[in-house]
């Protein structure tokens, strides 16, 4: 009986030793020993950023008789938007057509019980991307005014070279503080931290949205003044996973 005692504890002892979880404010970090002689540890970084570019998508939506005529009639208005934005600075290259649906408007006639041919829909959607963040109410309402019918989204976000900016700057301090940890379990363990034997990455930043599926017809847009928009800015997190040898 006192064998078998002896054998349970120690490994329960044994158990403990393999995993320790050990949890520091609302952050949780796992501590592993295995055959390789390692520790696993998260180290994270996040900080507050302006956000550097707006992205505008906006429609024109045309409705009539004929295929032929909505689809020229939506040209034009749409080349209007695209040359007014142009001429406050757009780049062509920063325009982009992201959709171009044409489909036949149908009604269910109740008392002839039959389907009536209602004409033609067609919605053109562009996608436009500016670094003038500031004058994106501005544009906005420079496209409403020139033949823009429908304001699908309006968001902010990091440029890319923003992005790659910010995120080498807390992968640095998201490794170090992932280092700080390991020394300080490892040294509570009686054991010192090696070298780093693999290391993940991942971020997360979440675009703000000014309007999302708010429509906005010309006719009730023309006439107001230009709509103030303010981003706010942008919480970029980074974590880093790694696995130090330990000795």
């Amino acid at each position: 009986m006192e064998e078998k005692m002896i054998y349970v504890f120690g490994l329960i002892a044994l158990i403990v030793v393999a995993g320790i979880f050990y949890t520091m404010g609302e952050k949780q970090i796992i501590v592993s020993y295995d055959n390789t002689n390692k520790i696993s540890v998260s180290g994270s970084a996040e900080k507050e950023v302006m956000p550097d570019e707006a992205i505008l998508m906006l429609s024109v939506i045309t409705e009539g008789k004929e295929a032929k005529q909505v689809q020229d009639e939506n040209s034009v208005n749409m080349n209007n938007v695209i040359e007014a934005l142009k001429a406050e600075g757009i780049d062509k290259k920063d325009i982009e057509t992201t959709s171009y649906y044409l489909y036949p408007m149908q009604e269910y006639d109740y008392e002839q019980k039959k389907t009536i041919d209602k004409g033609y829909r067609l919605t053109n959607t562009i996608k436009v991307t500016t670094s003038d963040v500031e004058n994106a109410g501005k544009l906005l309402d420079i496209a409403v005014k020139n033949g823009a019918n429908q304001v699908e989204n309006v968001y902010f976000q990091l440029s890319e070279d923003k992005e790659k900016e910010v995120k080498s700057e807390l992968v640095a301090e998201a490794t170090k503080n992932a280092k700080e940890k390991a020394e300080t379990l490892a040294s509570n363990l009686g054991a010192s931290v090696g070298k780093p034997i693999s290391i993940s990455e991942s971020s997360y930043y979440p675009p703000i949205y000014y309007a999302k599926g708010v429509a906005m017809m010309a006719e009730t847009a023309a006439s107001a003044p230009s709509p103030q928009i303010n981003p706010e800015s942008i919480k970029v997190t980074l974590t880093v996973n790694v696995d130090f040898s330990i000795e």
